[in-house]
């Protein structure tokens, strides 16, 4: 690949001028040898051999100058990541998705007004850090913090009731489960709490006003924004084409009237230094909080990262020097320099051996890197494994080892945007081998699957299988996101925890194989999903697909999730 391409086709118009120059060169010399003299007396003056190494000095002299050219056309090939520079924000956003959301006194429903309210918000969080928790009598981040604010926006559009398929309204769990994730960064730090107040964790539940006073004593202030009405709404049960069957009732068989808690979110609000309001049908609530968050502290650092080719220029750049070099120390004469034929060769050679040891060196270093790496990645020292392979990137540029090893324990430090630039770069490289891009789809299948984007997830372990057909590992996975993309059995966990129930990456080459910078061996340990679906079973759901384009992400989403044990009020 080439930054600057047009540079190649001006190298045949410099190439066919260099050898005209050359050409009317040798007929003038011809021309003035027929005035000097007769051609055999003007032999027997010059030096033998001396017409043969005037064509090499032309062929060294058109070798460089293509070169020059390549240079100029800044070839590239390699990863390379980098971080890019801003000033963010670190705005988490905890949405209610308890049955209670359901109700129709906020037009058309509590949690659809919710939804269309944070999509103007986090639109104009472009630059900051978003993440997005769901709760109900449990919570659960269904996005970790990034600054991907479409993928943000995806999330939380597939949201349902019932996505959490524990019942109530655990408030306190929803700010205790920010805080912590907001922890890890520095500078301004809210959560933008959106919810109809009623606080239905069971007599085991966290306080929610304890909660908010350890946000604060963690920088973090809470902006709380309450949806419904304090008359209330029934809450309605509907079938699986979305017709009202009836009213939620009490265990007594009251009809439940699920009120905004106002006093609750404004409590909560103020013992964390930050705001409450209401959703309203004549103002967006998400305005007024988009501008009390630009109040917070934006801290410069890395706002995201970015992957792009390595530049090359140097290499051709440095050969048309050496053949340059090489020609003027050929020269025209017998010994040029005064060296000798023998002292010649050593002045040429020496220095391309000591070349050549150099990289071998640097090659043996990127190795020993790799090696140390896997072991910390072994050990679970995910940081310091992480600070090995990028010693390794740096010493073997070419290799995609490195990066590929430095994705997955991004993904085991859950920073899952950086985890995804890495095995982007790789699969979409038209220059590495096909199994190399296969097992980085694969990861990037996984990491999509974390982030809760399972047509994205499902996507590429597609193009993993259609890279290497007939991976079981591949396999296996589709037809899970499949699963869980039709009809989600639990809450989706926090990014790279060793659940039995998500997928875990492939990590490429131990780093001590026996070929050097060859491909590692396919038969390196991966854990597969526990989820207990037979490979028949994962075969007949790939021809489903195959057969038949799945319906929108929302529409597949499921409608009822399974219940938990019932509570006294689970709404």
């Amino acid at each position: 690949m080439f930054r600057e391409p047009i540079y190649l086709l001006w190298m045949l118009p410099a190439l066919i001028a260099l050898g005209w120059c050359h050409s009317r060169g040798e007929r003038a010399r011809r021309a003035l040898s027929q005035v000097l003299g007769r051609p055999r007396t003007l032999e027997r003056l010059v030096e033998p051999g001396l017409a043969p190494r005037r064509r090499l000095l032309a062929l060294l002299e058109a070798a460089a100058l293509a070169l020059i050219f390549a240079a100029l056309a800044g070839p590239q090939w390699g990863i390379e990541l980098h971080g890019t520079q801003g000033k963010a924000r670190q705005v988490m956003i905890a949405v209610d998705t308890s049955l209670s959301m359901t109700a129709e006194d906020v037009r058309p429903t509590r949690l659809e007004k919710a939804k269309e309210e944070l999509s103007f918000l986090i639109d104009s969080l472009k630059g900051d850090r978003v993440g997005l928790i769901a709760f109900a009598g449990e919570a659960s981040v269904v996005c970790p913090m990034t600054t991907d604010v479409e993928a943000a926006k995806e999330t939380l559009k597939a949201l349902e009731p019932g996505a959490i398929p524990v019942p109530g309204s655990a408030l306190g769990k929803a700010i205790r489960s920010a805080v912590d994730r907001l922890a890890r960064y520095e500078g301004g730090k809210a959560l933008v709490l959106l919810t109809d107040g009623e606080d239905l964790a069971g007599p085991k539940g966290e306080d929610p006003l304890a909660a908010a006073e350890e946000a604060a004593s963690a920088g973090v202030r809470i902006f709380a924004i309450g949806i419904g009405t304090p008359q209330g709404e029934p809450i309605p049960l509907r079938d699986a084409a979305g017709q009202i069957m009836g009213y939620k009732k009490d265990r007594r068989g009251n009809t439940v009237i699920s009120r905004l808690g106002e006093k609750t979110l404004a409590e909560i609000a103020s013992r964390s230094s930050g705001y409450y309001l209401r959703v309203s049908p004549s103002a967006q609530a998400s305005a007024e909080i988009a501008r009390r968050l630009l109040e917070l502290e934006a801290v410069a650092g890395e706002s995201g990262t970015t992957a792009s080719y390595k530049n090359r220029f140097v290499i051709p750049l440095a050969l048309a020097f050496l053949l340059l070099l090489l020609e003027l120390m050929i020269g025209e004469g017998t010994h040029p320099f005064g060296l000798e034929r023998k002292d010649f060769r050593k002045g040429v050679l020496i220095p391309l051996a000591l070349a050549l040891f150099a990289a071998q060196a640097r090659a043996a270093g990127a190795e020993g890197s790799l090696r140390r790496g896997n072991k910390l990645y072994d050990r679970e020292r995910y940081e310091e494994a992480l600070r090995e392979y990028d010693k390794a990137a740096k010493a073997a540029p070419g290799d995609a080892r490195p990066v590929f090893n430095a994705g997955d324990a991004l993904y085991r430090l859950e920073d899952l945007e950086r985890a995804e630039a890495a095995f982007k770069a790789i699969a979409q490289s038209g220059t590495q081998p096909k199994d190399l891009r296969a097992d980085a789809y694969y990861n990037l299948g996984n990491v999509m699957y974390q982030r809760g984007e399972l047509p994205k997830a499902i996507e590429s372990f597609r193009k993993s299988l259609s890279l290497r057909p007939g991976d079981p590992e591949a396999a296996h996975n589709l037809a899970l996101a499949l699963r869980r993309l039709k009809n989600p059995q639990q809450p989706k966990h926090g990014p790279g925890r060793q659940e039995k129930q998500e997928p875990e990456p492939k990590k490429k080459d131990k780093g001590d194989t026996k070929e050097q910078g060859g491909e590692p061996p396919r038969n390196q340990p991966r854990t597969r999903p526990q989820d207990q679906i037979s490979k028949e079973d994962a075969e007949r759901v790939m021809r489903a697909v195959s057969e038949k384009e799945k319906a929108s992400r929302r529409q597949e989403l499921q409608k009822q999730a399974p219940r938990a044990p019932e509570a006294e009020e689970d709404w």
